[in-house]
């Protein structure tokens, strides 16, 4: 499995929503910076989509795109298909269970992936597992939009970050923040090239990368 730490804040209601007060804080933001990525048509998958927010609000913010909600919890599932019912998003699919960390998943192709604040809840190998998928699901350049807190240079960017970073390892050893440099190796190795480095509010970054065609031609090997 994931590995993925449930949303700890999250307070429900009785339709089978969650709400997650760092979704509603975030929103705006990713809204605003994967705008230029998402495509005119298509289909775009969200890895670990939790509560269900992101993925309705992607849905309604672009009409023209089909968005694809998964998670590993049941709970979130429930939460994510009662979004889509609550806000009526016509271009969002049912929530399917996918574990983005299993070694060979295929599911795609996508013209889009979109992965917010998983990276840090999950081990090393689950997250080359997470990124070798992704290269292998994204169309010939679709791009992937990755968000979330990293260490730059192995440092981390305030003493929250490495107070939150201690706080994941107590609970899982494996977990805690990867360094940008190292998740940008393996998603090159993967045939993922960077096409932008966003900063976000809170000390988070939005890495952006696209899917080369000569990747695609040997993503079976």
């Amino acid at each position: 499995m994931a590995q993925e730490l449930p949303h700890p804040t999250a307070e429900g209601q009785d339709d089978g929503r969650l709400f997650a007060p760092s979704a509603a804080r975030n929103l705006a933001p990713i809204l605003s910076a994967i705008r230029p990525f998402v495509p005119p048509r298509g289909v775009a998958l969200e890895i670990a989509s939790g509560t269900g927010e992101h993925a309705v609000a992607m849905a309604r913010a672009f009409p023209d795109t089909i968005w694809q909600p998964t998670d590993i919890d049941a709970e979130r599932l429930i939460s994510i298909d009662a979004w889509r019912a609550h806000k009526g998003a016509q271009n969002m699919r049912v929530a399917q269970v996918l574990d983005a960390t299993a070694p060979s998943w295929r599911t795609g192709p996508f013209a889009m992936v979109m992965t917010v604040n998983l990276m840090h809840l999950i081990d090393i190998q689950a997250a080359q597992a997470v990124i070798n998928g992704v290269a292998r699901n994204l169309s010939p350049s679709g791009h992937w939009f990755l968000y979330g807190p990293f260490r730059i240079g192995g440092a981390f960017r305030s003493d929250g970050d490495r107070v939150f970073h201690a706080s994941l390892t107590d609970q899982n050893p494996g977990a805690g923040y990867k360094d940008m440099e190292a998740v940008e190796t393996w998603a090159a190795d993967a045939g993922l090239t960077r096409v932008d480095l966003i900063e976000m509010p809170a000390n988070n970054l939005a890495l952006v990368m696209r899917q080369t065609r000569s990747h695609l031609a040997r993503s079976d090997v």
